[in-house]
């Protein structure tokens, strides 16, 4: 039955080429990223409760490369969920449901430099 439900969205997602359709699954997908960020940061703070060498040792684990880059992408994923959730309450509380696509450009626009001024300061 999942496979069967997973097999009718792909064909949804390849026979619809909308912009507005992939906005919809990307915010989905990234609503379902951040609520697991949200018990991995929860499992990690919890690391206070061992004592403070148990918290320095498993925050240290994130003051990498890797972590840098999570921390990045962790950056471009709530941007693009906020940005997107505030074009769809706009839409859908002012009525500006025609103008969808320029608000999605203007959505992309702010996160293109969100990412420009992060991958600065969080990368580099």
């Amino acid at each position: 039955m999942i496979t069967q439900k997973l097999k009718e969205t792909f064909y949804d997602i390849c026979r619809n080429k909308n912009v507005g359709m992939a906005a919809f699954w990307v915010h989905r997908i990234s609503g379902i990223l951040l609520t697991l960020f949200l018990f991995l940061h929860i499992w990690t703070l919890s690391a206070v409760f061992r004592g403070k060498d148990a918290y320095d040792y498993t925050i240290s684990k994130f003051d990498t490369d890797f972590g840098y880059i999570f921390q990045y992408i962790l950056l471009l994923t709530i941007a693009f969920h906020l940005l997107n959730g505030i074009r769809i309450t706009i839409m859908d509380f002012c009525g500006f449901t025609r103008s969808q696509k320029q608000m999605l450009g203007l959505a992309i626009f702010i996160l293109f430099i969100i990412a420009v001024i992060g991958f600065y300061s969080v990368v580099l």
